[in-house]
């Protein structure tokens, strides 16, 4: 696993393209409380307690209703909602929340936060995070990047026999138990060299902003 900075100009010009308005990213010091309210709140009346399979809807996004803008475009939220996390999906304690985004021909996604039920879980779930290796059909590289004053994980994964790169960047809230994960899929070969771990690190340490 390799480790390194964000330059401030990575940050300042996803802030420039994605969200203008929002507070400085080099602000933001964990998840918003908002996003981890709201969707506790929601949790236990949604659709998919009791289940183990997560229940999507095109409710709004309790995450923000709108992504920051990946790879110059602002990607269109699909739909939202609530699946359970661990091994009893009856816990109000523990879930994850989803917002499923894309942007027509040229990515698909989702913004996810995982409440984990306890530090050990949650550190448990980083863990498994960055010790992915190479499969068959993926090639996975994970990498620590310093994204303001958050520590970002992010795994960078290319599909060699179906031609096609994924981001996903990860980071833990200690204070919270608590994830946030952006995936952003399906990428050209162009997009995926196009896009990096400073780029993924940089739109989610922007969506956080936005929440904050």
């Amino acid at each position: 696993m390799r480790f390194r900075t964000l330059s401030a100009l990575v940050v300042l010009a996803t802030v420039a393209t994605g969200c203008a308005s929002t507070p400085d990213p080099a602000s933001v010091t964990g998840i918003p409380e908002p996003w981890l309210q709201d969707t506790a709140d929601g949790w236990a009346e949604s659709d998919a307690f009791g289940g183990n399979t997560p229940v999507l809807s095109n409710d709004p996004c309790e995450l923000g209703d709108a992504v920051p803008g990946i790879l110059d475009e602002d990607p269109t939220i699909t739909d939202s909602g609530w699946g359970s996390y661990g091994d009893d999906p009856t816990a109000t304690d523990s879930y994850r929340y989803l917002c499923d985004f894309w942007s027509k021909g040229r990515y698909a996604g989702s913004l996810q936060l995982i409440q984990a039920p306890d530090s050990a879980t949650a550190d448990q779930t980083l863990q498994l995070f960055v010790s992915r290796t190479d499969t068959a059909d993926q090639e996975n590289t994970v990498t620590t990047v310093q994204a303001g004053q958050l520590e970002v994980h992010v795994l960078a994964r290319w599909y060699p026999t179906n031609p096609q790169g994924e981001y996903q960047a990860m980071y833990l809230d200690t204070a919270h138990h608590a994830l946030v994960v952006l995936e952003v899929n399906s990428l050209s070969s162009t997009d995926f060299a196009g896009y990096s771990d400073d780029g993924v690190a940089a739109d989610l340490l922007a969506a956080l902003a936005s929440g904050s």
